[in-house]
């Protein structure tokens, strides 16, 4: 492993992000029962109220609950300072984002005001007490350091993907508002999963990937580049997606901008991969793999699909619409995530334990060792159970959505991966506070310093 440039010192407690890591399966596990309760129907149209509430238990339920708790582990190692007032506003964000986001799911199915307006409420709160946790540090002078160019951009992001969308729910809670659902909803869409996750999954990559797999460093000036490319190309569309300024020709030129930055990132992140020193078969970098592979198979199949009617495909309309979805949140988001979570979370644990063993150093001689490495925490052998059953549920979503007949069988593997993610990051928080009690038997260090 390559430490080289981490601040260990400045690793934020356990509890911090792992309460967000252990919440987010259950709206995984959610999001499977409702595909399990729904069967067909849930993929005739994207804009039925099943349809809209298991995109948002997936997105915000399950991807941002992730992220947030990533986030928070991440930068304080990364750029050597904790994220003000962590401990404080944590506890606050993390249950207001649960009643959020159920919330709004039970008011799309239901269809109750009231729960919009709850919805907005906790969500809204929840996003504004994050992004103003954030904002000390990204207009702070901290060390030139790619990752922090990266964050401050995915702040930016962020706060247009959550205004779009508190914006929407706002319409919903009080229909008086007249707003164009379809064309908020894509702008939405386009900003989180292309703009967010991908940021994002760059810039986790580019610490989890040198650091565990002792890959070459990433470029800063590439990556600054087409960072910068992909937030100035989401803008573009999103300014010609108005009416009064379509232009086709500039609207096909920004699209093949962005295709050729995300192109990009997907083949430059496989080629560090491929450089990598350690050579040992790891599952994480498969996760990685399938990740990256599900970008550029989305990229060919919308690009395909744009000239559908050339290729007699215009009848493919609404499989098309679910197919780009599943590839882009369960493919490129839930691959990447699933294959950071088998590292950053043993990671995590591990550096915790051994910081509270060095205040009680008897512990770090007994025998048998109380921590030897991280594959205690999650093994080889669970992280190989939980690809299969990722890339096996994954397929059969993306054939459910052409054969009907094949929705229960994925639903039913679907609802065994996030099961099975809820038991490795609920086993590995049981092996922390396990080993944690032990170390705290042994005496605790006393500092001597002669007065």
């Amino acid at each position: 492993m390559n430490t080289k440039g981490l601040s260990l010192n400045t690793i934020p407690p356990v509890l911090i992000p792992l309460r967000f890591f252990l919440t987010a399966p259950v709206f995984g596990i959610l999001a499977a029962l409702l595909i399990l309760f729904y069967g067909p129907e849930i993929w005739t149209s994207r804009w039925l109220p099943s349809s809209l509430a298991l995109t948002h238990l997936m997105t915000i339920g399950f991807m941002l609950m992730v992220m947030i708790g990533a986030l928070y582990q991440f930068i304080p190692v990364m750029v050597g300072q904790l994220i003000p007032a962590g401990n404080l506003l944590v506890p606050v964000i993390h249950p207001l984002l649960i009643v959020g986001t159920l919330s709004l799911t039970a008011g799309f199915l239901l269809k109750i005001d009231g729960l919009y307006w709850l919805a907005l409420i906790a969500l809204g709160l929840s996003m504004t007490l994050f992004s103003l946790s954030l904002l000390p540090l990204m207009i702070a002078r901290l060390k030139d350091h790619l990752i922090v160019f990266i964050l401050r951009i995915l702040f930016f992001v962020l706060i247009i993907t959550i205004g779009l969308g508190l914006y929407m729910l706002l319409a919903y809670a009080y229909p008086g508002i007249d707003i164009n659902f379809r064309t908020y909803t894509n702008i939405h869409a386009v900003w989180g999963l292309i703009g967010w996750v991908v940021l994002l999954i760059t810039a986790v990559s580019s610490q989890v990937i040198p650091m565990f797999f002792v890959t070459p460093v990433f470029s800063v000036r590439y990556l600054k580049i087409v960072s910068l490319l992909i937030v100035v190309t989401l803008s573009g569309l999103s300014i010609l997606d108005n009416s009064l300024l379509k232009n086709n020709l500039l609207t096909l030129l920004v699209q093949f901008l962005l295709t050729l930055a995300l192109s990009f990132v997907a083949f430059y992140i496989l080629s560090l991969i491929n450089q990598r020193k350690r050579k040992l078969s790891d599952v994480t970098i498969n996760f990685f793999r399938l990740s990256l592979g599900s970008l550029l198979l989305a990229i060919v199949f919308w690009w395909v699909f744009k000239y559908r009617f050339v290729l007699s495909l215009s009848s493919f309309q609404i499989q098309f619409e679910f197919t780009m979805a599943l590839l882009l949140i369960y493919g490129l988001a839930l691959s990447a995530i699933f294959g950071m979570l088998q590292k950053i979370v043993p990671f995590l644990i591990y550096l915790n334990l051994k910081n509270l063993s060095f205040k009680h150093p008897e512990s770090m001689t007994s025998e048998p060792k109380l921590v030897l490495n991280m594959k205690q925490i999650i093994s080889t052998r669970q992280s190989r159970i939980q690809l299969s059953l990722h890339l096996i549920s994954y397929l059969l979503l993306i054939l459910s959505v052409y054969f009907s007949q094949l929705v229960y069988p994925a639903g039913f593997l679907t609802l065994c991966n996030f099961i099975w993610l809820s038991y490795c990051l609920f086993n590995g928080f049981v092996f922390y506070n396990n080993k944690k009690i032990q170390i705290l038997k042994f005496p605790e260090m006393k500092m001597d310093f002669g007065l």
